[in-house]
Formats: C-alpha cells, sequence, structure tokens
C-alpha cells in the first residue's frame, strides 16, 4: 500500500428624499413605539411635531434619497502559507486529490506544539442591537428606525440627533454598527445605532469631485471578503440616460471619493450585497431594480417593478436573499413597504412582488443593511 499524505489546509475566508420645495407635514417624531405593523400601531407614544419636505417630480426637477472590531493577535506576525499536493492513491482505483488554497495564519508555539490560530478580517460585532436581524430605515426628520422582515414591524431606536438641521438624505449601514446618514446639507455623520445620540463627524468632505447628494450603501469586496466600504451613486436629476451619473465609491482609510465610472441613472439609491454586489433603486416611474457592475458602474441587468412609485421619498435595502422597497408614493409622510422575492425562495418560479406594509409610520428616505446580515432566508 502506498502512504497516504494527510493535508491540514487552513482556508482563510477571506432613499431618498431630501428636496427642496417640499411642504408635506411629518408627525412620524415619536418615542418608544414598538410593533408598528401594516394593520396599525402598537405603542406606548409621546409624540413630538416634526415637519418633512414632499418629494421629487417624474421630470427629475425634486429631490429623491435614500438612501474592525478587535483582531486576534500573538506575540509573531502573520505569515502566509500556500500548501499544494499531488493525487495519492490509498488503493488501486482510488484517488484522493487534495486542495490548493492558501491562508493567513499566526503561529502560537506552546509546550505541546505549534497551532495555526486563523485571523478574522472585519468580524462583525455582538451588539445589543443585532445587525443581522433587520433593515435599518431613517427617517426624513432624522430619526433611525428598525425594520423586521419577518413580522414587518417597525421598532424607533431614538434621534439622530447631530447638531444639524434635522433633514437627512441617504444613509448605509456598516459592519461595525454604525449607521452613516447623510443630511440634506451634504454633511456625513455616523451614529451608533445602539445609541442613537452618539453622533460623530468622520471627517467626509462634501462636494469632491462636485458630487453633491448621493444614495449609498455599504457593500462588501466580494464573497470571500467581507471587509466593505461605501458605495455612492450621484443624485443629479437626471432619471436615466446614457452613462447620466457618477458611480463611486469612498475609501474607508482617508474618506476620499474614488471614481469608478459612469451610471445610467440619476435618480437612484443603493443598496449592496454581503457577496459583493451592488444595486440600484432607480426612479422616479416607472422605477427599476438594476444591478450594476461594482468596478465601473455599467448596467448588468434591469428588473421592472411594476406598481412601485417612489413618490415623495424612497429607498431601498438587501435582506435574506430578497429586496424591500420603501417608498411615500402618496406623498403623505408615510411609506409603504413592498417586497420582491428576489431568490424565488418560495419555488413557484416567480420573482413575486408584493406590498407587505401599506402605511409605515414614517416617511422613509434612507435604508441600510450591514454586510453581517444572512444572504439567505434564515
Amino acid at each position: 500500500m502506498k502512504p497516504t499524505y494527510l493535508l491540514l489546509v487552513a482556508a482563510l475566508l477571506p432613499a431618498c428624499n431630501g428636496s427642496a420645495g417640499d411642504t408635506t407635514a411629518d408627525s412620524s417624531s415619536a418615542t418608544n413605539i414598538t410593533g408598528v405593523t401594516a394593520s396599525g400601531v402598537t405603542t406606548t407614544t409621546e409624540a413630538t411635531g416634526a415637519s418633512e419636505t414632499a418629494g421629487p417630480t417624474t421630470d427629475g426637477s425634486g429631490g429623491v434619497s435614500e438612501s474592525d472590531s478587535e483582531t486576534p493577535t500573538t506575540a509573531a506576525p502573520p505569515t502566509s502559507t500556500s500548501t499544494t499536493a499531488e493525487p495519492t492513491t490509498d488503493e488501486p482505483g482510488t484517488t484522493t486529490t487534495a486542495t490548493n488554497t492558501s491562508t493567513t495564519a499566526t503561529d502560537t508555539t506552546g509546550e505541546s506544539g505549534t497551532t495555526d490560530v486563523l485571523e478574522e478580517l472585519c468580524p462583525c460585532p455582538d451588539l445589543e442591537v443585532p445587525l443581522d436581524d433587520g433593515i435599518f430605515v431613517l427617517s426624513k426628520t432624522a430619526q433611525l428606525w428598525k425594520y423586521f422582515p419577518e413580522g414587518n414591524n417597525f421598532e424607533l431606536l431614538g434621534p439622530a440627533d447631530c447638531g444639524l438641521a434635522p433633514s437627512t438624505f441617504s444613509m448605509g449601514v456598516d459592519r461595525e454598527g454604525f449607521a452613516w446618514v447623510q443630511y440634506s446639507d451634504m454633511q456625513l455623520r455616523k451614529i451608533d445605532v445602539t445609541d442613537t445620540s452618539n453622533c460623530s463627524d468622520p471627517g467626509f468632505v462634501p462636494l469632491q469631485n462636485g458630487i453633491e447628494n448621493f444614495g449609498m450603501a455599504f457593500v462588501s469586496n466580494s464573497a470571500i471578503d467581507k471587509c466593505d466600504r461605501i458605495y455612492g451613486n450621484h443624485y443629479n436629476g437626471v432619471a436615466n440616460g446614457d452613462m447620466v451619473s457618477e458611480f463611486f465609491s469612498v475609501d474607508p482609510d482617508t474618506l476620499a471619493l474614488v471614481p469608478h465610472g459612469l451610471s445610467d441613472y440619476g435618480l437612484a439609491e443603493v443598496t449592496g450585497t454581503g457577496d459583493g454586489r451592488a444595486f440600484l433603486f432607480a426612479g422616479p416611474d416607472p422605477s427599476q431594480l438594476v444591478e450594476v457592475d461594482k468596478a465601473t458602474g455599467a448596467t448588468l441587468e434591469v428588473i421592472p417593478l411594476p406598481g412601485v412609485k417612489t413618490g415623495g421619498g424612497f429607498a431601498f435595502a438587501f435582506f435574506g436573499g430578497d429586496f424591500y422597497f420603501f417608498t411615500d408614493k402618496e406623498s403623505d409622510s408615510t411609506s409603504e413597504v413592498t417586497h420582491l422575492d428576489y431568490d424565488d425562495s418560495d419555488g413557484n418560479g416567480v420573482q413575486d412582488l408584493k406590498v407587505v406594509v401599506e402605511d409605515a409610520p414614517l416617511r422613509i428616505v434612507g435604508a441600510g443593511v450591514s454586510t453581517c446580515a444572512p444572504l439567505i432566508p434564515q
């Protein structure tokens, strides 16, 4: 019998609103609101008044918006290893093929020998307000809420009080538990989802490359590299056309805009997925779901969304294999929630489009899902 080589292989896994001139009043400012569903609100409420603006015009002249934790360390520096082996034969007619893979590991040497410890990049933190069970949504009046797709209910987390005029435009949520909120005056702030009073200025400089407000979302680098960054699409008022808007990312270290190319939609929000894909919710009407090439902004696929009217504010997000669209189609300071069964989880061969909430208790202009959220239904 020929010897069999055992391989120890360590694999490293590796919106919108904010339009000027909108005068519709919003009465969604409240505290202690939980369990808001399509059929009504179960709440203990202390309401305060707030005003919002109404949304876009079909000619594009109006504004519409939405949208590392600690790493294990050792005394020795990480070393990159690669293991390759030829097929070996245990018995006649039986072949074992080794896998070629590479990893980054840290050697920890003790009395019992050497152990490889994998170094996880951009891990997801364990927070009091989880990142993986719902969609964070932002009201026009700078309130942070959470929407739970399983029960189609909403929970108020608190006001995004950053000392700025409470008029917001779009939002994205990172892997560390911060909502990055863009205000209508183009300022960007980081808000802790577990304590919305914890607001900080990350140092983003507005009007880089002439870009004003933009749809935004965090998108993972790839299916195996979960580290993420903001991707944006310039909201320039041109509904659609050949390369009419700028598609870009934001460098996570310098917060400088990095141009990627031109997109065909200038009235669009952005969402991303944990496996590294980028999508636009483009309006105004008829609206469309557009997958874009993350490297260039070029259109890859378009899915029409019949009956989904963006109205006075819109946003969207990807969660558990599906898309959720938030639209103030009646411009009445409440939002409708529409679910697209993108992965055909019911197996009927159709990507069903269905309204699941008629009147959410806020005008939603931003939605964000951390890339820590599941890619498939749980």
